[in-house]
């Protein structure tokens, strides 16, 4: 987790001097990310992605735009602990013909759900 905060840290400084907002899912041996902003911010910051060499296999999933941004608060909100219970390759299954439920769904579901968690704990705080 030492690496994971590492990463966060400068993902937060960084994105925040970039405009750039988004969630970060932990998972046991993968991570999802998602990234709101302007194009060429999110363009630059996944080339310097793709040669860091503490990630691997990076695969971009969708890019879309979006009239308002569902992560804003957060330069890089992040899972409190790894989602050890959630594999990743489910969420990268194709959906099955004729439903509107794509992969990226599925992820900004599970983004959505995990930053709604921590906004609940951080009110009891």
């Amino acid at each position: 987790m030492r690496h994971i905060a590492q990463i966060l840290e400068t993902a937060r400084r960084h994105n925040g001097q970039a405009g750039l907002s988004g969630f970060l899912l932990v998972g046991g041996d993968w991570f999802a990310q998602v990234l709101e902003g302007e194009a060429a911010a999110i363009t630059g910051l996944f080339r310097r992605i793709l040669f860091d060499h503490r990630h691997t296999n990076v695969r971009l999933v969708e890019i879309r735009a979006a009239r308002e941004r569902l992560f804003g608060e957060w330069t890089m909100g992040s899972t409190a602990e790894p989602l050890y219970n959630l594999p990743l390759s489910p969420m990268m299954k194709p959906s099955p013909p004729g439903r509107l439920d794509f992969p990226f769904d599925r992820i900004i579901a599970c983004a959505m759900h995990e930053a709604q968690r921590l906004r609940e704990a951080s009110a009891k705080d």
